[in-house]
C-alpha cells in the first residue's frame, strides 16, 4: 500500500507539474558544443547547481533519480553498477559512461569507477537515453552518460577546502584550486575519503586527482586533462536470506580484499575556421586491480586475481555548417581509434603468481568511421541522421595452458545508425521520435571461462556482436517555470550477451525486448520551491528460447523462457524531490525513491517463489552559508529502511543471497573558501 501511495504522489506531482531544465551548452550529442534544444531528441542535463541541491552525497545515488535508471549494489564497493532502461546483470556493459567525452567503460566484466569522480569535481552531468552509440560505439544501447568536470574560470583565483564526518567512521578531506586569466588557467581537485562503512570488514580507503591545464586563443586552444586515484577495500560479502534477519551487517568473509590504482591523461586540441571547427583528443588509461577470495569451506579453492588494462584512444573530428537546398544543415564526421592490452593472473595466493593457474593476454583494437548531419527543416523542425562503421579485433590467450581451445582471435564489423526528427508545435510543445541501431561488443571476462574446457580447463569462446533495434517516441512541454517529459520506448535485440545461470555460460541469447515508458518533470513553486519527479515503468522479457538446463536435483531438463522476465529489472521506479530556500542563506533539499519488485538473479525461468521486495527510501541536506563558510548536514536512508538492490537465487532454487544496503546515515561536511 505504501509504495503504491509513492507512485501516486509523484505520478500526480508530474501530471501537474513541468519539466525544469536549463539550456546548457552541451557536447554529448554532436561531441561538439551546442545549445541542448538544438539537438532533436532531448538531452537531459544535471547542472552543477542541481548537484549542490540535491540530498545525495555520490554520483550513482544523483544519477539514479532520473527516469530510466535504476542502481544495484552486488560487491559492497562503492562502485555500484548502473543500469539505463532495464538489462539487469549486464546494465553497465549496456550503459556508456563518458568522462569528459572518453570512455570509461573497459574491456573487463567491471563497474565504472564513480568513486574516482568526486561529485565537488563535477560541472555538469548530460544523459542521453537510447543514445550515443553513433558517436561513441558500442555499449550504448541503454543510453549515454557523459560527466563534464569542472573547468578553470576564467579571471577567477581561488580555492576551497573543505571537510567531512559522519556515520560508520567516515571522514572526508576535498580541496580545489582555480587559477585563471583570459586565455589561460588551472584548476585542480583532490579528495581523500575513509570509512569503515556499514557492514563488518568493509573499510574503504579511497584518494582521488583530478586536473585541467588550458589555453585558449582567437580561433581554438588546447586541454590537458589528467587524473589519479586509488582505493583501498574490504569485501564483507553476501548474506544469506537467514544472516539478514539475524545479522545483516556482519560478515562471513574476513579474509576478502580488493585494492586499485587508476590514472588517466587526454589532450585536446580545438581549432575554429569560417564554417568548420575541427577538434582531436589523444586519451590514455592505464587500471590495476588485485583481489582476494578466500576459501572458507576448507577445500583451498582460495584466489587471488591480479589484472592490469591500458587503452591509448585517438578521436579526430571535424563539424561542418553549409546550405543545401536552401535548408541549412550541420554535419560531424570523425574517426575513433582505440587499443587495449589486458593482462589478467589468477592463483591461490599472491606468492604464487609467478606460476599462475591463469596467465590470460588479451588485445582489443577498434577503428570506426561516423558521420551525423543536422537539417533545419523549417523553423520549427530539425531532423538528424547520422551511422557508425566499427571494425573489432579481439585476440585472447591464457598462456597458462597449451590447448587451443584456450586461444583465439576474431574480426567483427558492427554497425550503428540513428534517424531523430524534433517539431516544436508551439514554443512551449514539441514532439520528437528516433529509429535506430546499435549494438555491444562482448568483454574479456565474458568469452572467456576458466573451467568451461572440455578437462574442466580454461575456454576462450567468441561471442558475437549484441545488436539492438531502437524506436523511441517523446513529447516536451515548456513554460516560464519548469518542464515535462514523456517518453515510450522499444529495442529489440539479438544475440544479447548474458551470463545464462541456467547453463552456467556466457551466451549470445535468443531475441530479448526491451520497452517502457518515462516521466520526468520539475517545477518553480512561488520564490522559493522547487519540485523535482520522474516515473518509470519498464519491461525486459525474453522472446524466445530453449536453454538446457537442471531442476533443483540437477537433473537435466528443458527451461522454455519465452515470454519470462529478465531478472533485476524492477517493473516501476519513482522519484519525487523538492528544494527548499528557507531563508536567504539557507536550503533545505529532500527526496524519496521508490524501486518496484523484480527478480533474483539466476532466476531467469521465473520459478523461484517470490521476488525481490520493493522499498522506499528518504534522503535529505540542510546547507547553511556563513561568510565564506558553508555547512552541511547530509541524512541518507532516514527511516532505517532494511533493503537490499542485488539478490541472487540460489543453484537449488531454495534461497537467496543478498547484499543489504547502508542504513540511516549522516554526513557533517564545513568548507571554506579562499579568495
Amino acid at each position: 500500500m505504501q509504495s503504491k501511495s509513492v507512485i501516486s504522489a509523484i505520478a500526480l506531482a508530474l501530471a501537474t507539474q513541468a519539466f525544469a531544465q536549463e539550456d546548457a551548452v552541451v557536447v554529448t550529442a554532436t561531441r561538439f558544443p551546442e545549445k541542448q534544444l538544438e539537438y532533436p531528441v532531448g538531452v537531459t542535463v544535471i547542472t552543477r547547481e542541481q548537484i549542490t541541491n540535491s540530498a545525495v552525497t555520490t554520483l550513482p545515488d544523483l544519477l539514479s533519480r532520473y527516469a530510466g535508471i535504476n542502481t544495484r549494489n552486488n560487491t559492497a564497493s562503492p562502485d555500484v553498477s548502473i543500469d539505463m532502461r532495464g538489462f539487469g546483470a549486464s546494465g553497465d556493459q549496456n550503459t556508456l559512461v563518458l568522462l569528459d567525452g572518453q570512455r570509461l567503460n573497459d574491456i573487463e566484466l567491471t563497474t565504472v569507477r564513480w568513486s574516482a569522480i568526486p561529485l565537488e569535481a563535477i560541472e555538469r552531468v548530460e544523459i542521453q537515453r537510447g543514445g550515443g552509440a553513433v558517436l561513441y560505439g558500442g555499449g550504448a544501447t541503454g543510453g549515454t552518460i557523459n560527466i563534464i568536470t569542472r573547468s578553470p574560470i576564467a579571471g577567477d583565483k581561488s580555492a576551497t577546502l573543505s571537510s567531512s564526518f559522519g556515520s560508520h567512521n567516515t571522514n572526508d578531506l576535498h580541496a580545489t584550486l582555480n587559477a585563471a586569466g583570459a586565455n589561460s588557467g588551472f584548476s585542480l581537485t583532490a579528495s581523500q575519503h575513509n570509512s569503515d562503512n556499514y557492514r563488518v570488514n568493509n573499510r574503504l580507503e579511497q584518494g582521488n586527482v583530478l586536473g585541467d591545464l588550458r589555453w585558449s586563443g582567437d580561433r581554438g586552444g588546447l586541454v590537458f586533462k589528467f587524473g589519479l586515484d586509488n582505493q583501498s577495500l574490504r569485501l564483507p560479502g553476501a548474506r544469506t536470506k537467514a544472516q539478514l534477519d539475524s545479522d545483516p551487517r556482519g560478515s562471513a568473509t574476513a579474509g576478502d580484499y580488493s585494492a586499485r590504482d587508476g590514472k588517466e591523461a587526454t589532450l585536446s586540441g580545438r581549432y575554429a575556421l569560417d564554417s568548420a571547427e575541427l577538434a582531436l583528443d589523444l586519451a590514455y588509461r592505464d587500471t590495476r586491480r588485485i583481489g582476494f577470495y578466500d576459501d572458507y569451506s576448507g577445500g583451498g579453492f582460495s584466489t587471488f586475481v591480479d589484472t592490469h588494462a591500458t587503452v591509448w584512444a585517438l578521436t579526430p573530428r571535424l563539424k561542418k555548417t553549409y546550405e543545401f537546398l536552401g535548408r541549412d544543415n550541420a554535419v560531424v564526421v570523425g574517426m575513433d581509434a582505440d587499443i587495449w592490452d589486458y593482462r589478467g593472473l589468477r592463483a591461490a595466493r599472491f606468492e604464487r603468481l609467478g606460476a599462475p593457474q591463469v596467465d590470460l593476454a588479451a588485445t582489443q583494437k577498434d577503428r570506426a568511421y561516423y558521420f551525423q548531419n543536422s537539417t533545419v527543416l523549417g523553423a520549427a523542425t530539425k531532423l538528424n541522421l547520422g551511422t557508425r562503421l566499427q571494425r573489432v579485433e579481439i585476440s585472447a590467450n591464457d598462456r597458462a595452458n597449451p590447448a587451443s581451445y584456450a586461444n583465439t582471435s576474431r574480426a567483427r564489423s558492427p554497425r550503428a545508425w540513428e534517424l531523430a526528427l524534433r517539431h516544436s508545435f508551439t514554443p512551449a510543445l514539441a514532439l520528437f521520435g528516433k529509429l535506430g541501431a546499435s549494438f555491444r561488443v562482448a568483454t574479456v571476462d565474458e568469452i572467456y571461462s576458466q573451467f568451461g574446457g572440455p578437462a574442466f580447463d580454461s575456454m576462450v569462446t567468441p561471442l558475437e556482436p549484441q545488436t539492438s533495434r531502437d524506436h523511441e517516441i517523446g513529447a516536451e512541454y515548456k513554460s516560464g517555470a519548469g518542464r515535462l517529459q514523456a517518453r515510450m520506448y522499444r529495442m529489440d535485440l539479438r544475440n544479447e550477451i548474458h551470463f545464462n545461470a541456467i547453463t552456467f555460460t556466457n551466451m549470445n541469447l535468443s531475441p530479448t525486448r526491451r520497452d517502457g515508458v518515462e516521466f520526468e518533470g520539475s517545477r518553480r513553486l512561488g520564490r522559493s520551491v522547487d519540485l523535482f519527479g520522474s516515473y518509470t515503468h519498464a519491461r525486459a522479457v525474453f522472446r524466445e528460447g530453449i536453454y538446457d538446463g537442471f531442476d533443483p536435483s540437477f537433473n537435466p531438463i528443458k527451461v522454455n523462457l519465452s515470454g519470462k522476465n529478465v531478472p533485476l529489472v524492477p517493473r516501476n521506479a519513482a522519484k519525487l524531490g523538492l528544494t527548499w530556500q528557507l531563508a536567504d542563506k539557507t536550503r533545505l533539499s529532500g527526496a524519496l525513491g521508490y524501486v518496484g519488485k523484480q527478480y533474483f538473479d539466476n532466476d531467469q525461468a521465473n520459478t523461484y517463489p517470490g521476488q525481490m521486495p520493493s522499498f522506499v527510501t528518504a534522503d535529505a541536506k540542510l546547507i547553511h552559508t556563513v561568510g565564506p563558510w558553508i555547512i552541511t548536514l547530509a541524512g541518507n536512508n532516514l527511516t532505517d529502511k532494511k533493503y537490499y538492490t542485488y539478490a541472487i537465487r540460489n543453484g537449488a532454487g531454495t534461497s537467496f543471497n543478498a547484499y543489504p544496503m547502508v542504513g540511516r546515515s549522516f554526513l557533517l561536511s564545513a568548507a571554506y573558501r579562499f579568495q
